[in-house]
């Protein structure tokens, strides 16, 4: 399977908890969406304020990995299975600090103009 290389490139930032290279990945009007069955659903809008998501977020877990199991490819649009691995830093709801956690879900994005201008992660 071989996926477009921003998006490789933005898994491998993400699991090297690199912000600063994800938001190399993004256009300035990127839309990012995470929607959690558990009720923990955010969306935000545009490069600054996906910025300061991925500096955060790269601090509330110790580690954490994501391995594309099955992807389409679609022109600019790519669905992707993903399995999810990490250990929080801190208590996060009914994940709690140093304990292992794993999930399973999917990404869908949109690349226009060499970026990412759509992220949507189910879980």
């Amino acid at each position: 399977m071989t996926l477009p290389a921003i998006i490789q490139s933005y898994i491998d930032a993400y699991n090297r908890k690199d912000a600063a290279a994800l938001v190399a990945c993004v256009g300035d009007d990127v839309v990012f969406e995470n929607v959690s069955n558990s009720g923990q659903s955010m969306k935000i809008e545009g490069r600054a304020a996906f910025a300061e998501l991925a500096e955060q977020a790269a601090t509330m877990f110790t580690t954490r990995h994501q391995t594309i199991i099955n992807a389409v490819v679609d022109g600019d649009r790519v669905a992707m299975e993903v399995d999810w691995t990490g250990t929080p830093a801190v208590d996060l709801g009914s994940m709690k600090a140093g304990e292992p956690i794993a999930m399973r879900g999917a990404s869908f994005m949109t690349i226009r103009q060499g970026l990412l201008t759509r992220i949507v992660n189910l879980s």
